[in-house]
């Protein structure tokens, strides 16, 4: 296992549990409790957990995540293959926007070592990039949505009237012949003002969002430059949003 990949697993299972000591922590991952406590102190700095004197506890911010968690734990391999073929689509120097949600947070973990300046109202997104090397870190403010914890509202809509970017990776509940759309009002304004701040909108979504008409509209497909999905949508569905005028990737 990459060293990478295990802080990751310790992260995820300090989270789920809000406390883990080091000593089952290493017997867990088949390494030295002094690897553990190296692992402890670099995720500390990461904001992903607090260490104490045994072990390490979930932050307070992260204690909201179970319910993350299990979102991003339905289609995860679809979701990292998209965010995969969408890091590509990201040139060095860029400007983006990315969208909270649980493609977009696999996104921004491909990012990391990236030279871009990268716009975030995730909180999972923040925690995600902040220490990146080479990345201008931008928080898009506002009220908390703890649902999604992330930051929508009239506050996060006026700082996005005011910028420009060139890319925004945004996530959508589904995307059909009438357009994009999400599940909650909440996220639904904020998701429109970054569409518009960007020059290419870029929509991650897995299969089961394909051919789906949620709550809230978003905007129309010819708004859509570049869908990002995978091999588990049927050919016909991917003839037709090619044939709306949209680029369709499959990863």
């Amino acid at each position: 296992m990459l060293v990478d990949e295990r802080r990751h697993r310790i992260a995820e299972w300090v989270l789920a549990r809000e406390v883990a000591t080091v000593a089952e922590l290493s017997e867990r991952f088949g390494v030295s409790p002094v690897t553990i406590r190296s692992d402890l102190e670099i995720l500390e700095k990461q904001g992903m957990l607090k260490r104490n004197r045994g072990g390490a506890v979930a932050t307070r911010v992260l204690r909201f995540a179970p319910a993350f968690q299990e979102k991003t734990s339905v289609h995860l391999q679809e979701k990292k293959a998209i965010a995969e073929r969408a890091a590509q689509l990201v040139e060095d120097g860029d400007r983006v926007i990315i969208d909270a949600g649980s493609t977009a947070l696999l996104l921004a973990r491909k990012l990391r070592d990236r030279n871009l300046t990268v716009m975030v109202n995730s909180v999972y997104a923040l925690n995600e990039l902040i220490g990146a090397p080479h990345i201008e870190l931008i928080t898009i403010g506002g009220s908390l949505y703890t649902s999604g914890m992330s930051f929508v509202g009239p506050l996060a809509e006026a700082f996005l009237e005011k910028i420009h970017v060139d890319k925004v990776f945004l996530g959508v509940n589904g995307i059909s012949a009438k357009g994009i759309s999400v599940n909650n009002v909440q996220e639904a304004g904020v998701k429109s003002k970054m569409l518009a701040a960007a020059d290419r909108a870029i929509i991650l979504a897995d299969a089961s969002k394909i051919g789906v008409n949620s709550f809230v509209f978003l905007a129309p497909l010819s708004r859509v430059h570049t869908l990002v999905t995978d091999a588990g949508v049927p050919p016909q569905r991917l003839k037709s949003l090619r044939k709306a005028g949209m680029e369709v990737l499959v990863a």
